[in-house]
């Protein structure tokens, strides 16, 4: 019967929904009791007679008539984007504006990232006031069981199903609730009352002033003054964060400070706007820029009356690095003229000092220096800035060799870089690390502040070199990307970018050449600026600091140098000396406070096998002549080996000193000498200076019976250098005459292509560097004949020969028999006899040995200076009938010369 009742009553509500006409008003109690019904039903009776579900429902059709607060989107006025901004890269005007000084609280505001989102479904306070258009959903529970949207009438009152209107306009959230519950509890008996807020009203308020987008703006009835300045899209450049206030009938209710929530977080002035509120901001009064060694530097608005104490409060405070002592403020004076106030920021008075508009705060940076500390550098595990006490010494910052230092460290020479002054002036202290961890008073000595311990690598080591190369590739890189993997960046860049640093002996400054060096994209020079910088800084800045175990010796030394150069002057002699010769490292190193030659032997890294330690050289620069047009200069022989074994005393040390250390006369690492073909003991032999190739020929155990000792072939490396040039010479030549050709008028038989296709086949000739002897006579022991040996000399024996080859300008050059009845014209015509273009007057034999035998006019005939075994006639080309390209017959004839020694090479 109840579900009868229901159903009728509801559909009576919708039939009377269905009829806008009859005007008949519909009370929420009704709507409530259809929204009980299932979705199924729902649709049915929407259905049956006509009506859009969704006006009951809502937009979405759910029973949920709660709707969030509408509120007007704020719209940037100018939304169009340049192709540039799409990119995502910045305009021109942008760029220069970021290096403007941005006002603090105003990227609040910025629109890029803003997470302001409107108030719809926030939790209401106890202390919200009540008010038409508002709803409060109020479910019963108990005896009965339902669940109503009420909203507040425009007369302010509550209508509850069952129940008597109530007035609840003006009462605070949590007393319209008590005030429900009660009415509900006596009402209706065994039954309570849930309240809770449903959807809320809709106020208007208006923003004025310096807004920037001043106007009406319909609001949830929550908003508070921050709110509605993220509607507006916050303040205009020009508009004041801090005097902000609400007015209301005229009145004004509040003044804002946004510092107070910025920099405190107090929001007590932050209130709830009410319906026809006016939210005005002013023009800013004041404004005063703090630059410098400050947590949060920016432009800060100023009330009257505040001082730089405060003004540093609203910049987040002073940074450790800061200088509080010398802080600078700039103002503007009554006569517009700027003026500048020195300030001790750790004085009371100073910091009580009034701030007015316009005014720069300026803080500068404390010294990078720090006093009590020490530096470890180079071959060390842990290199970097160590805390300096009372009576520290080197014992005490390198402790132990295997833990302490890396296994290419040079224990015996180490210096000690200490400032003597206040200028920054360095002296140089030499001592042994190997001594000084045995704790010998004069090398463990004690450190003072700011001193630098420097320990480098055996000889030119140094330890994970790639390491430095990938950072230089790494910083290189990120500073122009266009350099990536450039080919130019691949293997010990370092290396190649310090040898260039030498030469120019100059310094760089990579900032300076930064824009020009981007345009060239000159590898070369940015590597080498940027290993200079790194260099400059390598003792102060920790992150350089850290590499220093990969850098050589020299590169160590480096900056010490410079520096000791830069501190010289006519009064003060520079500190640097320099080593030559058989040392390991040699070059320019620093002098030592009281250091002798064995010192200096040291820092070079010690002598070399090679060194001839009886007498070395000594250059000492005494003194400029009267006229001052040259330098006097000693030179003094000093026993090297006395030196070092304490027999003689060591020769103290001045400046620019030259040492040369001379090497052993007669003294080679490697000299080799290889004998091949019909020897007893073929192979490479190493031999002394001096050896001859009888000597050779001997210790090989002489020649086989099947050796043919005249035609031995003797090669040597100079002089195939040298026979390499004069083909280069003689091709160059060959070029320009055969240009000179192209270019004359007279006819010629030969195309200039075609000639420089001979050029150019000439050009891949190898030479072989035959040097012609005898070998009998050296065999023989002849001393006239016998050479001495040099490094890289081979010689080559052949069997026995008993032929007689032809080449040249023949029919068919070949190789015949040796019979000693036939002269040359008959090996001629053994060959087919000679071409059309041969040199019948030119015609030559190149004998077995490497010489070049001419006959006579007579030449055809059998002589005893005739044809002999392993011989090779040799017919010329006629230079004439290449149209008098001279030249040809010198190149022929090395290329003939070269041909028969290669031939006979081959044919071993």
């Amino acid at each position: 019967m109840l579900k009868f009742v229901q159903l009728s009553f509801l559909t009576l509500l919708i039939a009377c929904l269905s009829v806008p006409a009859a005007g008949q008003a519909i009370s929420p109690a009704m709507l409530e009791q259809f929204k009980q019904l299932p979705r199924a039903e729902q649709e049915r009776l929407a259905k049956q007679y006509g009506y859009d579900l969704s006006a009951l429902t809502g937009k979405n059709g759910t029973t949920d008539n709660t709707k969030p607060a509408e509120t007007e989107p704020l719209q940037p006025r100018h939304t169009e984007q340049t192709e540039i901004e799409k990119n995502g890269e910045k305009t021109a005007e942008e760029k220069l504006n970021d290096k403007k000084p941005k006002r603090f609280g105003m990227s609040l505001f910025s629109e890029k990232i803003s997470t302001f989102a409107p108030v719809n479904n926030m939790p209401v306070p106890d202390d919200y006031i009540l008010g038409p258009e508002d709803s409060l959903q109020v479910q019963l529970y108990g005896k009965q069981n339902s669940e109503y949207n009420l909203q507040i009438n425009r007369d302010g009152s509550l209508t509850i199903p069952e129940l008597a209107p109530l007035n609840v306009a003006g009462l605070r959230f949590s007393a319209a609730r008590e005030l429900i519950q009660q009415r509900v509890t006596q009402a209706m008996i065994g039954t309570n009352a849930a309240v809770s807020m449903g959807t809320m009203r809709t106020i208007n308020v208006f923003i004025a002033g310096e807004a920037k987008n001043p106007g009406m703006y319909a609001v949830s009835a929550l908003t508070s003054v921050t709110q509605a300045l993220f509607v507006a899209g916050g303040v205009s450049d020009i508009g004041s964060l801090r005097n902000i206030s609400v007015k209301r009938s005229g009145k004004q209710v509040t003044q804002f400070d946004l510092y107070q929530l910025l920099l405190k977080g107090d929001n007590s002035n932050d209130v709830k706007l009410q319906h026809g509120d006016v939210l005005f901001v002013p023009p800013l009064q004041a404004q005063a820029e703090v630059q410098g060694e400050i947590l949060r530097p920016a432009l800060y608005e100023l009330k009257s009356g505040e001082t730089v104490d405060t003004l540093i409060a609203m910049s987040g405070g002073l940074k450790p690095s800061a200088f509080v002592r010398a802080a600078t403020l700039e103002s503007i004076d009554s006569k517009n003229l700027r003026t500048m106030t020195t300030l001790d920021l750790s004085t009371v008075a100073d910091r009580n000092v009034v701030v007015k508009n316009g005014d720069i705060l300026r803080l500068s940076s404390i010294s990078s220096r720090v006093e009590n500390q020490v530096t470890l550098a180079g071959a060390v595990v842990r290199p970097g800035k160590y805390a300096w006490k009372q009576g520290m010494k080197v014992s005490d910052l390198v402790q132990n060799i295997w833990s302490d230092l890396l296994l290419s460290s040079d224990l015996d020479y180490a210096v000690v870089v200490r400032e003597t002054n206040n200028q920054g002036d360095i002296s140089i202290l030499q001592i042994s690390l190997a001594a000084a961890l045995e704790n010998n008073p004069a090398d463990n000595i004690s450190l003072a502040p700011r001193d630098k311990l420097l320990v480098f690598h055996v000889a030119g080591q140094s330890y994970q070199r790639d390491l430095l190369n990938k950072y230089l590739r790494e910083q290189l890189t990120d500073t122009i990307k266009e350099l990536h993997d450039n080919p130019a960046l691949a293997g010990d860049i370092a290396s190649r970018s310090f040898d260039a640093l030498k030469d120019e002996n100059r310094l760089l400054d990579l900032n300076n050449e930064k824009l020009e060096l981007q345009q060239t994209l000159n590898v070369d020079e940015l590597s080498k600026a940027r290993l200079m910088h790194m260099l400059t800084e390598l003792y102060a800045n920790a992150e350089y600091l850290a590499y220093t175990p990969q850098l050589t010796r020299t590169e160590l030394l480096f900056p010490i140098l410079q520096k000791l150069k830069l501190q010289s002057s006519n009064q003060k002699m520079i500190r640097i000396v320099s080593v030559s010769g058989d040392v390991k490292v040699p070059g320019e190193y620093p002098l030592a406070e009281n250091a002798g030659v064995s010192e200096l032997i040291a820092a070079a890294g010690g002598l070399t096998a090679s060194s001839y330690l009886a007498r070395a050289e000594l250059s000492r620069y005494q003194q400029q002549a009267k006229d001052a047009s040259q330098i006097i200069v000693e030179h003094q022989n000093i026993n090297i080996a006395d030196i070092l074994s304490g027999n003689s005393a060591d020769i103290s040390l001045q400046s620019r000193d030259r040492l040369n250390i001379f090497s052993t006369p007669q003294w080679s690492v490697a000299r080799k000498v290889s004998i091949e073909g019909e020897v007893r003991f073929p192979g490479e032999y190493s031999i002394l200076k001096g050896e001859t190739l009888q000597d050779l020929i001997i210790r090989a155990g002489g020649f086989t019976e099947d050796a043919f000792v005249f035609g031995a072939i003797f090669t040597r490396e100079q002089i195939r250098q040298r026979e390499q040039e004069q083909v280069a010479r003689l091709l160059e030549q060959l070029k320009a005459d055969v240009a000179t050709r192209a270019l004359s008028s007279q006819p010629s038989s030969i195309t200039p292509v075609d000639a420089l296709t001979m050029v150019n086949e000439l050009g891949k000739y190898q030479p072989v560097g035959r040097l012609v002897i005898n070998a009998e006579q050296i065999q023989a022991g002849n001393p006239e004949y016998n050479i001495m040996l040099e490094d890289g000399d081979r010689l080559v024996v052949p069997r026995k020969n008993r032929s007689v080859s032809i080449i040249g300008e023949v029919q068919v050059a070949s190789t015949h028999r040796y019979d000693a009845s036939l002269n040359v014209e008959r090996y001629l015509q053994l060959a087919g006899g000679m071409r059309k273009r041969a040199d019948e007057d030119r015609v030559y034999v190149i004998r077995a040995d490497g010489s070049v035998y001419v006959p006579s006019s007579s030449w055809f005939a059998v002589t005893a200076d005739g044809l002999q075994p392993g011989d090779t006639i040799v017919v010329p080309v006629d230079t004439e009938y290449k149209d008098s390209l001279t030249l040809w017959a010198q190149v022929t004839q090395i290329f003939y010369q070269s041909f028969v020694a290669i031939a006979a090479l081959k044919g071993l």
